[in-house]
Order: structure tokens, then sequence, then C-alpha cells
């Protein structure tokens, strides 16, 4: 595919949206870089191009760009970070985070945005020990990285603008934030902005079905927590069946084990006893010794039924 072909499909797709070249690179790259790519002067680094294409809702599996030794040190280190994050080893993930901020440039945005993103998932050692972040440490941390590609991000208006994956998981994070400081209902106003955004903009990325999945996941357990119960099955039924059409078991267990909650709130105890166990077999399956007994956990509080 010719490099010329990706920028004038970067033009015409801007051009759609109405978006000025200032806007669409906005914190990614300088406009005179966006309007070489668009000439056909310049092949963009692959993360400038992935965060330009997500911008623009456009699949950027289609399109390609060239990776230097620098990028594909860059890109496998990413790789280790967010394999530390999923299996609980902050240790190693921010060893290899260090060696990120160890080789990338001051003004790549986009790497140090991650990087910030990541901080806030791993904590940071304190001696031998790792700790976790304060909610306001957190918070800062967060859109101290949205404002390096969205200078104009607002909270409570989240569709003014357009975002990369990246983007919108950082502001996941920010609900998150939110939620674990028992500040459910700010939470859920900005799930709900981010499912209506992806809804509207982000339905042709392949990504997308994956952030419909996690954010559900996360707002149901906050509407669960304001005994919210319909909207929480609600929210968690649209997580469950995009993964199911996705086959997809990131969140499966918690997101049955959500509607095993709300609904035995509710009173509907058949159904409440049949999502507990297809949550408790979930876990199992993918032997996740701590859901496992949690799931064992929950049998036992609400049914009373013991599981050896």
């Amino acid at each position: 595919m010719k490099e010329l072909f990706i920028g004038e499909v970067i033009k015409r797709k801007r051009k759609e949206l109405g978006l000025t070249q200032e806007e669409l690179c906005e914190g990614i790259c300088e406009p005179s870089t966006i309007s070489r790519i668009e000439s056909g002067k310049q092949v963009p680094a692959k993360n400038k191009l992935d965060a330009l294409l997500q911008r623009l809702d456009l699949p950027g599996d289609r399109y390609y760009a060239l990776l230097s030794r620098n990028e594909l040190e860059i890109s496998n280190l990413q790789s280790q970070v967010i394999s530390s994050n999923v299996s609980n080893n902050n240790r190693d993930g921010l060893q290899y985070l260090e060696k990120l901020e160890g080789i990338v440039s001051e003004d790549d945005y986009l790497i140090r945005q991650f990087i910030l993103r990541s901080k806030v998932a791993l904590g940071y050692l304190d001696g031998e020990d790792i700790r976790s972040y304060t909610f306001d440490e957190k918070e800062k941390m967060l859109f101290e990285a949205l404002y390096l590609t969205v200078p104009k991000f607002d909270i409570e208006e989240i569709d003014k603008n357009y975002y990369t994956v990246e983007e919108i998981k950082i502001i996941n994070q920010i609900a998150l934030n939110y939620s674990d400081a028992g500040e459910n209902k700010k939470a859920i106003d900005v799930y709900n902005q981010l499912l209506k955004y992806i809804e509207k903009h982000l339905m042709n990325l392949k990504e997308a079905n994956g952030l419909v999945i996690l954010i559900s996941y996360n707002c149901s357990r906050s509407l669960y927590l304001e005994k919210r119960y319909e909207e929480s099955i609600a929210a968690a039924n649209l997580g469950l069946e995009v993964s199911i059409e996705e086959r997809c078991t990131s969140c499966l267990g918690g997101l049955l084990s959500v509607l095993g909650h709300a609904f035995y709130a509710e009173g509907r105890l058949e159904e409440s006893k049949k999502y507990f166990y297809q949550s408790f077999y979930i876990y199992s399956v993918l032997h996740d010794d701590i859901n496992i007994e949690l799931g064992k956990k929950n049998l036992k509080e609400f049914f009373n039924i013991d599981i050896l």
C-alpha cells in the first residue's frame, strides 16, 4: 500500500468529520507534520498513525507504517508493561516502564501518556515494597496524561472531542478512580458518556467491543453499589452480550457475578443463583484462584451452598 494512499485516507476522513488539521493532530504531531502526511511527503510513525486513525474512527489494521528499530523496542516494552499489569506482576511492569522512560523522547506525548497511565495501574516502589498512589495522585496523573493530547478535555462534556483508544482507556481509569473512592455517581456519569461516545464514533474499530465490555462491567459495578439494580443488570447484560459475541473472557466472570448480586438484591433468587454458579465455573476454567474462592463465598453466603 502506498504511503500517499494513507495520507489521502486521512485527509478525506478528516474533512468528512469537519476537523481542521490542527484539531486532528493536537497532542499527536505538529500541523506541519499532518500536512506532509496528507500530501504523501512523510510516512507517519506507527504510534502516531494509530492515534490519528483512531481519532478518525478508522480501523488501523488496514493501514501500515514502517517501524524503526527504536519504535520496535518501544512497542515491545509497551507490550511487556501491559502483560505485567494483566498478570499482576507489578514489579516487572515497573522495571519495563523504567526502561521505556529511558528511551522515549520528551516530545513523544503518546508514549508519555501511556507511561503515566501505566504508573497509575502499577503503583510505585517504596524500598522493596510496591505502593499504590492515592486517589488525588491518581487523578492528577490521569488528567495530566489526557491533557498531553487533549488539552481542552472536560470530564463533564466528553463528547466535545475525538479520542484515541488510549485516551478512552484513561477516561475509564478516571471513572474507576472515582468508584474506588466511593464517588460512584460521578463514575457512572463518565461511564455512560463513554458508552455513548463509543457507540457514536468507534463501533467500526476492532478495539471498540473490548472497550464496551470493560466499561459496561465497571459501570454495572458502580450502579450496583448505588443500589440502582435494574440499571446495573442492563449494563452487565450489555457487557455479557458483547463478551459472548466476541468470545471474550476478560470480564466475563465479573459480569456474571454482578448479575448474581443485582438479581439477588431484586429478590430474583433463581436467576441470581444461576449467575453465581456461572461466574464460579468461568473462574474455575480460567484457574483464577482468588475469584474461585470469592465465587464459593458468594454461593455459601447467599444460598448456603458448599462447593468443595
